[in-house]
């Protein structure tokens, strides 16, 4: 193993989130989430293949990013990929971040529906909706 490049406990971390996104650890389990490492010049490769395959989701292990970088090119990511949802996790973006930077591109209907359906959204947005 290449000093730097240790692997994620990935099954410890889903498990740590799924609070708020309690599809995940599932999709882990069922091999649905692929991880990749980015690559300036195999990026477009995968992210294009992405609506092709049975993958929940692709994970880009961004190991040398900064937390302004992922933002950026989630930013960016998301104005021209009008059907992937793009997030990002960054170590020093606090209690469910990720142990290292990542980009993460899933299906934007399949994830509004999951948000819709299995649940997303903080108790207390959901108890204001029911308020109105």
């Amino acid at each position: 193993m290449v000093k730097g490049q240790e692997e994620v406990n990935w099954s410890q971390y889903f498990n740590k989130i799924k609070g708020v996104c309690p599809w995940s650890k599932r999709a882990f389990m069922n091999d649905n989430i692929l991880f990749v490492e980015y690559g300036d010049k195999t990026f477009n490769t995968w992210r294009k293949f992405f609506p092709a395959v049975k993958h929940e989701a692709f994970v880009y292990k961004c190991r040398e990013k900064t937390s302004d970088w992922l933002q950026s090119k989630c930013d960016y990511m998301n104005k021209i990929d009008t059907t992937s949802e793009w997030l990002f996790s960054h170590p020093d973006g606090g209690e469910n971040s990720t142990v290292i930077p990542v980009l993460i591109q899933q299906d934007r209907e399949q994830l509004e529906h999951l948000r819709e359906n299995v649940g997303y959204y903080e108790e207390s947005s959901r108890d204001s909706e029911d308020a109105e």
